[in-house]
């Protein structure tokens, strides 16, 4: 008899893998995404990969993602200043208002008895981004601007 150990499952069957894509089909290729559970808070993280798989894990490195209802964030920090235009390996951009919880919207439920891969789809058109930009933009250049001109 072969006994195979299966790890990273927790007390119950769910899914702690899935994939990040946009809605035009295109994976997330790289960042990475945090579960929030709505229950108790406790947090689910993981890389995502160039094929825009992940593999989620708790705070003490192992693989799970207990059943329930998350709040979902995806976070992707690209840094282009050092790279001429043509060396960008980035894919698409992630909108900003999907790294913060208050303005991500993404919901998912991590059914019980389930181990269907968790997809997570983002919309590419960022009709939330003015949330996060500066709303008195126009007033702090003016406050520099009338810095500048009285030095």
């Amino acid at each position: 008899m072969l006994i195979i150990p299966v790890s990273g499952c927790g007390n119950s069957k769910s899914s702690y893998q899935g994939s990040v894509r946009f809605a035009n089909g295109d994976p997330v290729q790289s960042g990475s995404v945090e579960f929030r559970s709505l229950a108790d808070g406790s947090r689910y993280a993981s890389r995502i990969a160039s094929d825009g798989s992940f593999a989620l894990a708790d705070q003490s490195g192992a693989h799970r993602c207990p059943p329930g209802d998350y709040e979902v964030v995806v976070v992707q920090i690209v840094l282009t200043e050092d790279l001429a235009a043509d060396a960008h390996d980035h894919g698409q951009t992630v909108p900003r208002h999907y790294a913060d919880y208050y303005t991500s919207g993404l919901r998912i439920t991590n059914p019980s008895e389930s181990t269907t891969p968790l997809q997570i789809t983002l919309e590419t058109s960022d009709k939330s981004s003015a949330v996060t930009r500066p709303r008195y933009e126009g007033h702090a250049n003016s406050a520099v601007r009338r810095q500048v001109s009285t030095l």
